[in-house]
């Protein structure tokens, strides 16, 4: 058999394999609690409530408006969860056929070998699996890419809507809007290059309109500024962006991750693709706490450029091309390994966790839980209800006494989840008032209201 014909065939067996390991992950993989976190934003929009107005929020409110009417008809809050990583499955799905797509002046099996390849970086395939709005972001932002690189007058507004529209889902999508612009700028002709901007200008600024636009009537656009705005380039963060980050990435990839940056060196024949990677991996200096979920718009540009160097390197040398198929098993086999252990480990505690809210708690109950998620389903007690360790820098220990103290002792809340981890961090007075109020349900980490308090 020709050794391209062989080269399909692999891509195809890995493409599989990275659909089954998806398949298993979806179902038996723990949930970060950033998913809960957004399974619960999408569940109060679901029912009326505006972002930020009606509860805190820093991320993009376009996500939740989208994930809403898919997370909220299910009853049990693990048919919730589930159907989120089903959605999640689509845009995965549809990043990689973007992806996949022929450019002008390659070869089809480029396309292809970027996306299998891009299905099995590590950082990719658990960060597009969770419930976050960085996904959708991602898609949006390859799709723009895909829509200025194509003739005609519609590219320019086109593709400014869909950063727009990206930018509505996460912050994080400015930096490969940026790089897109300024390398589409470079490609361009003169004479077509003001045209093209000015389109995407107006495209993203009647998406940027028509948002505002609706924060305002519903009387929502100051907190939008607070929040959104103002809250997020205040954010302390947590200096993570190499430990966390850029270092297990490396680790775990290096072979995608040396041909991408090499791949860099060819940048004049996609500069559009060249600046949405440099200033991706620009935005890990600046971002306030860059976690792995910011390598999604990363991945899909590195995945690219690491494709075009190894078709470049193998040429028509048929022994080379046997020392790439043997260099990528090894490489996709490390992550895949990986995989099959998280699915193993399972998340049968997590869900159960879930059961005890939904048994020992009616619907409407108020659940006091800071970072858990256990209570995702249920209403939280307080206004800012999610504190992970770069949040709680951003308030006053003063401030987060009191408004934590005050919705631990509300007659509404019934119940209370006990996070050890997250009472140790706060102020002594807030686990005095969790002894004080709550004691134990003896299902998971649920706490309930004591009788007369």
């Amino acid at each position: 058999m020709p050794l391209r014909r062989w080269a399909w065939c692999g891509l195809a067996a890995a493409l599989l394999l990275a659909a089954g390991l998806r398949a298993g992950l979806v179902l038996h993989r723990y949930h970060d609690t950033d998913e809960l976190e957004h399974l619960h934003a999408s569940l109060l929009v679901a029912r009326g409530n505006l972002p930020f107005r009606d509860f805190f929020e820093h991320h993009g409110p376009l996500f939740w408006a989208a994930l809403a009417p898919v997370v909220d008809p299910p009853h049990e809050p693990a048919a919730k969860a589930l159907a989120g990583r089903l959605l999640m499955t689509v845009f995965w799905f549809g990043a990689l056929l973007l992806v996949a797509r022929r450019r002008k002046g390659a070869s089809g099996l480029e396309g292809a070998l970027a996306a299998a390849w891009l299905a099995a970086f590590a950082a990719f395939a658990q960060k597009s699996l969770e419930i976050r709005p960085d996904v959708p972001g991602m898609l949006l932002v390859l799709a723009a890419a895909w829509a200025l690189a194509r003739p005609g007058r519609e590219a320019g507004p086109l593709a400014g809507a869909l950063l727009g529209l990206a930018l509505w889902c996460t912050p994080k999508a400015a930096f490969p809007a940026a790089g897109l612009l300024l390398g589409a700028a470079w490609r361009l002709p003169a004479k077509d290059r003001a045209r093209v901007l000015g389109g995407a200008a107006l495209g993203g600024g009647l998406v940027a309109a028509a948002g505002l636009a609706y924060f305002a009537a519903r009387g929502g656009l100051g907190k939008l500024w607070s929040y959104y705005f103002l809250y997020n380039m205040g954010f302390p963060g947590a200096n993570v962006s190499w430990s966390a980050t850029l270092k297990p990435s490396l680790l775990s990839d290096p072979l995608m991750w040396a041909a991408g940056l090499r791949g860099l060196r060819r940048w004049r024949e996609r500069p559009d693709e060249a600046g949405a990677l440099a200033f991706a991996l620009g935005g890990l200096a600046v971002t306030p706490s860059a976690y792995p979920q910011h390598l999604l718009f990363v991945a899909p540009f590195l995945a690219g450029f690491a494709s075009r160097e190894a078709i470049h390197w193998v040429g028509t040398r048929t022994r080379r091309g046997y020392i790439l198929a043997g260099a990528l098993g090894i490489s996709i086999a490390i992550p895949a390994w990986g995989a099959v252990g998280l699915i193993r480990y399972g998340n049968q505690e997590q869900t159960q966790r879930w059961k005890c809210v939904s048994d020992m708690l009616p619907n409407g109950a108020a659940v006091w839980d800071v970072w858990t998620g256990d209570s995702f389903h249920r209403p939280h007690a307080a206004f800012i209800w999610f504190l992970p360790d770069d949040s709680q820098a951003y308030y006053e220990p003063a401030f987060l006494e009191k408004h934590m103290t005050e919705a631990l002792a509300a007659p509404r809340t019934r119940g209370a989840v006990r996070c050890v981890s997250c009472l140790e961090r706060m102020p002594r007075a807030v686990t005095e008032a969790f002894d004080k109020y709550f004691e134990p349900s003896g299902c998971g980490r649920l706490w309930l209201r004591k009788r007369g308090v």
